[in-house]
């Protein structure tokens, strides 16, 4: 699992890569998120388009994620999500508790509202 992060407009951006499977993947993920909320971001989008597995584990990583930036008075936008994890948070109607957008720049917009 790799993870990049970025910040514009005060908005964290959250690129991860690779499987999201187990606690070794997680870790990295929500020091970051940590780190951003520490510098007063606490609106995040995390891009997707790279992951290639998620489990149940990772679900709960997401799940944490839209915790902690809700908790800070933020929120979070999943965006370009791969077909398997579109499947799998129907079939945990999941689908209804996470933001999403096609890409980025809509999910920017969202945070413009």
């Amino acid at each position: 699992m790799d993870i990049s992060r970025i910040i514009e407009d005060d908005i964290s951006i959250l690129s991860l890569s690779g499987n999201l499977l187990g606690e070794k993947d997680s870790v990295p993920i929500v020091e970051s998120v940590s780190v951003s909320l520490s510098q007063n971001s606490n609106r995040f989008i995390v891009d997707l388009s790279n992951l290639k597995y998620i489990n149940s584990t990772g679900l709960s990583v997401l799940i944490t994620i839209l915790t902690k930036s809700r908790n800070a008075g933020g929120e979070m936008v999943l965006v370009n999500l791969p077909a398997q994890l579109v499947n799998l948070l129907q079939i945990t109607k999941l689908s209804e508790v996470f933001p999403q957008a096609a890409s980025i720049e809509e999910a920017k917009l969202k945070y413009k509202k």
